[in-house]
């Protein structure tokens, strides 16, 4: 059987040059839009990948790029030299429609195809993905000093918002993903375009500490190189297919309710805008919606997704928020274990908390997230928790001795916080604290007291009104 298969980039380049959060969106979804326009013209093929027998995946408008950046499918004769007409086509096209130089294109992206004849039962993706990891290695630099692509999306990206959202709509700014659980008290001449920074400056609206902040992230399939190599027929390989495009289409949706920006979505890849926290719902909660939904599509397999998320002030860079997510993910969630959810905090003040929950942990993943929804305070918050953090790091060598008995743990809080309005107010937020120190001693003693300080103060980031 012969197949073709077609990679195209550089889309990180492209997007770490992004200072604005439609810069991005735009950067990304031209990949996606190429993909979509090259694909379109071969949709009568078999496809491996990506599944595109739902047609609705060529005519949405949700604004979400599903076409990542790669393809292959069962080819006929003549098709390769089709695909490089298609390719000249599109990217002819898109010079006229984006206003950019055809040259400047054809020298800034990166399309690579090949031609491969496989043998009767062989795995088209393991078989073929390492020719393309190859080919995406002899990165060609164009001879233009000035980077056209990027300026476009700067100026301009009407014509990607039209095809992704069927309206000239523009895409959210960091203040609006940021508060949006109170944008609609918002008037939205406090809101203007490209001033939207402003409306931290206004006094008549009562922010809370992390309506200044936003969370960008990152999120990746684990072991899914061996559930490709598990596949070994036409169906499992369209059946892996359709599991990958349902679990973007559905992330996107989550993303959506929470108040969310899906920024790509394709394959096992996702990377979106969040709030940091969304009516009664933390981030955190949301990435765990959207794992869970993964997890359902790929039960029985050892497939699980790993999250990489960076909480940014939002005057920090775009750019190195972006970085910052995307190692998170690759450096700190998918080593190890995997299965992990990697976060940290950087405040506006340059301080980071950050930590590492492995969701495989089941008892321990369930206090955390049960203890980092504490999102609503009271009175004098911040100085309760501030209290909590002194003890704990006062005291860490004995709760380290004792962290095995939950009777010891609640006897040390007990004593040192037993005034009568820590038992009225905060009795259940003790109980969730010991058993969130238990689990994580139990788990891992040398990482537990960063794991437990960082969630304190992720507490306090969300509830108190200190920044």
């Amino acid at each position: 059987m012969k197949y073709i298969a077609l990679t195209i980039g550089p889309i990180y380049k492209t997007l770490s040059n992004a200072k604005k959060t439609r810069e991005l969106w735009g950067g990304s979804y031209l990949f996606s839009y190429i993909m979509k326009q090259i694909i379109k013209a071969f949709k009568e093929r078999e496809f491996i990948v990506p599944y595109i027998k739902d047609g609705t995946i060529f005519t949405q408008k949700e604004g979400v790029g599903l076409f990542h950046d790669r393809f292959i499918f069962e080819a006929q004769d003549g098709d390769k030299k089709k695909l490089d007409e298609v390719v000249e086509d599109v990217l002819q096209q898109l010079s006229k429609d984006i206003k950019v130089d055809y040259d400047f294109l054809i020298s800034y992206l990166q399309i690579h195809s090949v031609e491969k004849d496989l043998k009767e039962g062989a795995n088209p993706i393991l078989e073929i993905n390492p020719y393309l990891d190859t080919a995406e290695l002899f990165y060609s630099v164009g001879q233009s000093k000035t980077n056209k692509l990027v300026n476009m999306l700067k100026t301009n990206n009407s014509f990607l918002t039209h095809d992704a959202f069927g309206e000239k709509k523009p895409f959210p700014s960091l203040p609006e993903i940021a508060l949006y659980d109170i944008i609609d008290t918002i008037d939205s001449k406090d809101m203007a375009k490209d001033n939207e920074e402003n409306i931290y400056e206004m006094k008549e609206y009562d922010f809370k500490n992390y309506h200044k902040y936003y969370a960008i992230v990152h999120a990746d399939g684990d072991s899914m190189s061996e559930v490709i190599g598990s596949l070994s027929s036409k169906t499992s390989f369209q059946a892996f297919s359709k599991k990958l495009f349902e679990y973007c289409s559905s992330s996107g949706q989550f993303i959506k309710a929470f108040g969310g920006e899906t920024i790509f979505a394709g394959g096992d890849d996702l990377l979106f805008f969040a709030p940091v926290v969304s009516g009664d719902k933390t981030i955190f909660e949301l990435c765990d919606e959207i794992s869970d939904d993964f997890n359902k599509r790929f039960e029985g397999t050892d497939a699980t997704l790993s999250f990489g998320i960076s909480i940014q002030y939002h005057k920090f860079p775009l750019y190195e928020a972006l970085e910052n997510s995307r190692n998170l993910l690759f450096e700190k969630a998918k080593s190890g274990k995997k299965n992990n959810i990697a976060f940290s905090v950087t405040k506006h003040s340059g301080q980071t908390f950050n930590a590492v929950m492995h969701k495989g942990d089941k008892a321990l993943y369930e206090t955390f997230k049960r203890f980092s929804s504490n999102i609503h305070g009271t009175e004098g918050m911040d100085n309760f928790l501030h209290s909590i953090h002194h003890k704990i790091d006062t005291h860490k060598n004995l709760l380290s001795q004792i962290s095995a008995n939950k009777e010891k743990l609640q006897n040390f809080f007990d004593n040192y916080f037993n005034k009568e309005v820590h038992d009225k107010n905060y009795r259940v937020f003790f109980e969730q604290l010991v058993e969130f120190m238990y689990e994580a001693y139990s788990k891992d003693e040398v990482k537990a007291l960063n794991t437990v300080y960082a969630t304190l103060r992720f507490i306090k980031f969300v509830q108190g009104d200190k920044v």
